[in-house]
């Protein structure tokens, strides 16, 4: 499980410098991005593929889908580490639009972390 982990967490800083360096979101905090790469790419994330890797990439891409959702849906309702300049994402406008969007791209980290890892 640590290498999965480990990749996780390794795609987790790629994703956050680039979203740093366009600005698709911000967080709040300056210790917010590395709980949330530490915490959810690569903990959850990565343990998720780990033990998710057998359901095929299908089922591994809903359950990250619906665990991305729900976290970008806890974050407006109770963490509140992170917004979207504008309540927009790229093509997307409004919170929930924003959070759906970037609910698309968690399901692909197990997916892409089991790929990596051969467990898929």
């Amino acid at each position: 499980m640590l290498p999965s982990i480990l990749i996780g967490t390794l795609i987790g800083a790629a994703s956050e410098l680039v979203a740093y360096r366009q600005r698709l979101w911000v967080y709040r905090r300056p210790i917010y991005p590395i709980l949330n790469v530490l915490l959810m790419f690569g903990f959850v994330m990565g343990s998720l593929a780990s033990l998710g890797g057998g359901l095929g990439l299908a089922a591994l891409f809903a359950i990250g889908f619906g665990v991305g959702l729900a976290y970008e849906l806890l974050n407006f309702a109770v963490l509140d580490w992170w917004f979207f300049p504008g309540d927009r994402l790229y093509g997307l406008s409004g919170r929930e639009a924003c959070a759906l969007g970037i609910s698309v791209a968690w399901g692909g980290v197990p997916v892409a972390v089991a790929l990596a890892r051969g467990l898929a």
